[in-house]
C-alpha cells in the first residue's frame, strides 16, 4: 500500500486508499456495474493479473472494442487515457462501464433503459442516466445501424477466425518451458501478452451483437405466443466453450466401464494421476490430449494468477468423477437433442403465425439465424481470449514452482502478487521482493472477503474500503416453503430438484446428479458440472452470459440474476426452476 501522503486521490478530490490493481474512473463515463463483471472476474484480480494483463492489455483493447464495434468514437476513446471507457477496478474487483452500454443503446435508437433491462434486468439500486451533450452522434448512430445490419446478414466473421488462427498458433509454438531460464520465461510471458490486446476486438464486437439477434426476434413475435427468444433460438450449436463438456463426458464413459478406473475414482481424485498403472495407459493418455487441448480453461480463467485446467489437472479430473455418476441417457448431444427439439416445435409455431406477413417472417429469420450465430461467436471469442492469458499463465506458473522448489516462495501461485516491474529482480535476488510479495497475498485475502457494491459512481465519493461491509454467514434472509426467487428467463424449461449451492468450482465433490446447481456465476470451467444438474440457478447474469448460453446449449433450465441465491437458498431445500418464467419455487 502507498503511504498516506503518496496516495493518489480520485476524480471528486478525496484521499484514495486504491490497492494496486485498481485503476481511475471516469467522470465522462461514470457509471459502473459488477454485474457481467462478475461472470468475468468473480475474485479479487491478482496483482500481477492486473498490472501484467488488464491495464496494458486488456482494459485499452477492450475501450477500442467499443470503438470497432462503433459505439464510441476514436477521440472518446483518447480523450482519457488514464481513465478506461470500458472497464476499471476498485476495491480490487473489476467493474464494467454501464454509461459505455447506456451510449449504445441511446445512439442505437433502443435507449438507455432497454440496456439496463439487458444488464441487470432494471435493478432498483442503479443511478439513472444523466444526459450528456455528447450522448448523441450522428456519426455514431449510422455505424451503429451499419454494425446492426452486418450482425443480422453476415454469415462469416473473417477477423474472429484470424484470432482464432492466431490463438491456437501460440500454443503451437510454445516453447519447453522446463528448459527456459527464469529470465526467458518472464520474457516469453510478457511477448505474447501483446495479442490479448487485439482478440478483445472479437470478444466485444461478438459479445454486444449477440443481443441484437433475440432483440429482433421479440419485436416479431405475436402477443399472444406465449414464447420468448430465448426460446426459439434454443442450443446454438458449434459453441467452443461447451466442446470440453463432450470430452470429459467420454472419459467418463471410460471410467464407468472400466471396473478398475472406477476403484481409482473412488478413493478420490487427489493425486490419481500418479496412481494410474500401465493398464490405464488409453486413460491417461486421452486425459493428456483432453488437457493439450482444452487446458487454458479453468475457474476465474481471466486472472492470469487462477489456475487453468492445465495448471491444476485435478480440477478436471473431480469434473470427470461427478460425470461418471451419470447415466448414458444424460449425454450432453441427447439433452442437445431434446432442447433443439423443443426449440424447432415453438418456431413452428411462430412461423405459422406469420405466414401472412412476409416482412415480419424475414425479419424473424434473420434475428433466429444471427441470435444462434452470435452466441456461438461470443463464446469463441472469449475463448481465444483466454488461451493467450493461459499461455503467460503456464510460463509464470513454471517461474512460480521453481522458486516454491528453491524455498523463496511458499507456493507457486505467490508468483501472481508480484507486480511487472518485480519480475526481473524475482529472477535475479528473489529475496529482495518476497516480504512486499507476501503482504500483497494477505491483503488479497482480505479483499476477497468484501461485500463490494453493485454499482459505482465516479461523481459520488468513493466509500473507504474499512467501510465496506464483509461477507458474512447468515440465515437472514433465507427462503422457506412457498417462496417464490424471480429472476431473469435464461434457458427454457422446468425441472424440480434438491439445491446444492457451489461457490468453488475446486469443491465439487459434494454435487450428486440431479441436484439443482445454485452459483454465484459460472464461467466455462463449470460446463462440464452443468451435464450433472437438473437445472441451474446463478445469483448474477444478464441475457447472454456464460449460464445462459451453456444451459441452452444443453438443455438445461436456467435463470439467472437471482438476488443473493447463494445465501437465501440452502443445500437440501427441494425447488422448481422454471427458465422460461424467471422463477425458482421453493417447496
Amino acid at each position: 500500500m502507498p503511504a498516506p501522503d503518496d496516495r493518489p486521490t480520485d476524480l471528486v478530490g478525496h484521499p484514495s486508499d486504491d490497492w494496486c490493481a485498481d485503476t481511475p474512473l471516469s467522470r465522462r463515463f461514470p457509471i459502473y456495474t459488477r454485474f457481467n463483471a462478475n461472470d468475468v472476474l468473480p475474485d479479487p484480480i491478482t496483482p500481477l493479473g492486473a498490472d501484467l494483463v488488464w491495464k496494458p492489455h486488456v482494459l485499452p483493447g477492450f475501450t477500442y472494442g467499443y470503438v470497432e464495434m462503433g459505439a464510441l468514437s476514436t477521440a472518446e476513446a483518447i480523450a482519457d487515457p488514464s481513465a478506461w471507457p470500458a472497464a476499471a477496478f476498485r476495491y480490487g474487483h473489476m467493474y464494467v462501464n454501464v454509461t459505455t452500454a447506456r451510449l449504445n443503446g441511446i445512439r442505437s435508437g433502443l435507449g438507455w433503459e432497454v440496456i439496463d433491462a439487458g444488464y441487470f434486468g432494471n435493478h432498483p439500486d442503479a443511478p439513472p442516466h444523466d444526459p450528456h451533450p455528447d450522448d448523441l452522434d450522428p456519426v455514431i448512430s449510422e455505424r451503429i445501424a451499419r454494425r446492426a445490419q452486418w450482425t443480422l446478414t453476415t454469415t462469416t466473421y473473417p477477423d474472429l477466425e484470424e484470432d482464432t488462427r492466431i490463438a491456437d498458433r501460440l500454443r503451437e509454438q510454445r516453447p519447453d518451458l522446463g528448459q527456459l531460464s527464469a529470465r526467458a520465461l518472464v520474457a516469453y510471458a510478457r511477448s505474447v501478452l501483446p495479442f490479448e490486446r487485439m482478440m478483445w476486438r472479437g470478444e466485444v464486437v461478438a459479445g454486444a451483437q449477440a443481443a441484437v439477434g433475440p432483440a429482433t426476434v421479440d419485436s416479431v413475435i405475436p402477443s399472444d405466443v406465449a414464447v420468448s427468444a430465448i426460446d426459439l433460438i434454443g442450443p446454438p450449436g458449434d459453441v467452443v466453450s461447451a466442446e470440453p463438456s463432450a470430452v470429459l463426458w467420454r472419459l467418463s464413459r471410460v471410467v464407468r466401464s472400466s471396473p478398475a478406473l472406477t476403484d481409482l475414482f473412488d478413493d478420490g481424485v487427489d493425486g490419481l494421476l500418479d496412481r494410474l498403472g500401465s493398464d490405464q495407459r488409453d486413460f491417461r493418455d486421452a486425459f493428456a490430449a483432453f488437457i493439450r487441448t482444452y487446458g487454458y480453461r479453468g475457474p476465474s480463467e481471466w486472472d492470469v494468477g487462477a489456475d487453468s485446467w492445465e495448471t491444476r489437472p485435478e480440477l478436471a479430473m473431480a469434473l470427470v468423477d461427478r460425470l461418471r455418476l451419470l447415466d448414458d441417457s444424460d449425454a450432453p448431444e441427447v439433452r442437445r437433442a431434446a432442447a433443439a427439439a423443443d426449440s424447432a416445435a415453438a418456431v413452428a409455431v411462430v412461423r405459422e403465425r406469420l405466414a401472412g406477413d412476409p416482412d415480419a417472417m424475414a425479419t424473424f429469420e434473420l434475428g433466429l439465424s444471427s441470435g444462434r450465430r452470435f452466441a456461438a461467436w461470443r463464446e469463441l471469442g472469449k475463448s481465444n481470449c483466454i488461451k493467450v492469458i493461459n499461455e503467460a499463465r503456464v510460463a509464470l506458473s513454471t517461474l512460480g514452482a521453481r522458486l516454491t522448489g528453491e524455498g523463496f516462495l511458499d507456493s507457486p501461485r505467490e508468483v501472481f502478487m508480484a507486480l511487472d516491474d518485480e519480475l526481473d529482480a524475482l529472477c535475479l535476488e528473489p529475496e529482495v521482493v518476497v516480504p512486499q510479495i507476501r503482504q500483497r497475498a494477505a491483503d488479497w485475502a482480505t479483499y476477497a472477503d468484501l461485500e463490494v457494491p453493485l454499482f459505482l459512481d465516479a461523481r459520488k465519493p468513493r466509500v473507504p474500503v474499512a467501510d465496506v461491509p464483509r461477507r458474512v454467514a447468515s440465515d437472514d434472509g433465507r427462503c422457506g416453503p412457498g417462496d417464490v426467487l424471480t429472476g431473469i428467463a435464461a434457458s427454457a424449461g422446468t425441472a424440480t430438484g434438491r439445491v446444492r449451492v457451489v461457490t468453488d468450482i475446486g469443491a465439487v465433490d459434494a454435487f450428486e446428479p440431479g441436484e439443482v446447481l445454485v452459483a454465484p456465476q459460472t464461467d466455462p470451467s463449470w460446463t462440464p458440472l452443468f451435464l450433472a444438474a437438473a437445472a441451474v440457478v446463478v445469483a448474477v447474469g444478464a441475457p447472454n452470459s456464460h449460464a445462459m448460453i451453456v444451459s441452452r446449449e444443453l438443455g438445461i433450465p436456467c435463470v439467472a440474476s437471482v438476488d443473493r441465491a447463494t445465501a437465501r437458498l440452502r443445500d437440501g431445500q427441494v425447488v422448481t426452476v422454471d427458465g422460461s418464467a424467471g422463477t425458482v419455487t421453493v417447496h
